[in-house]
């Protein structure tokens, strides 16, 4: 919170933890709170291609090709549930998968 009341631009990776099969892990309630605490617009972005490119344990990323897709930023209502919050950014990022 103290980052973007200074004006930074926070990332933050909601899944909590390395997936073991390269698909998209639940969001942790964390992002849910955070958003909710912060009133402020997510953008949500979807990385593609790095888990092949890297492995757990690998010091460096093998050369190929990844897909970044960048979303329309989303901003909740002040009290809305959490929970729901952090369904809704989960969906937002499955929705721009490259294949749709």
């Amino acid at each position: 919170g103290e980052l973007v009341d200074r004006g930074y631009s926070v990332v933050v990776f909601p899944e909590g933890e390395y997936t073991k099969d390269g698909s998209i892990q639940p969001f942790q309630a964390g992002i849910g709170i955070l958003a909710n605490k912060l009133g402020i617009p997510i953008v949500p972005i979807r990385i593609e291609g790095l888990f092949i490119l890297k492995q757990k344990r690998q010091r460096y990323a093998r050369p190929g090709f990844v897909r970044v897709t960048v979303g329309k930023p989303v901003q909740f209502p002040p009290g809305t549930d959490p929970a729901a919050i952090t369904v809704a950014l989960r969906d937002a990022v499955l929705s721009l998968s490259s294949t749709s």
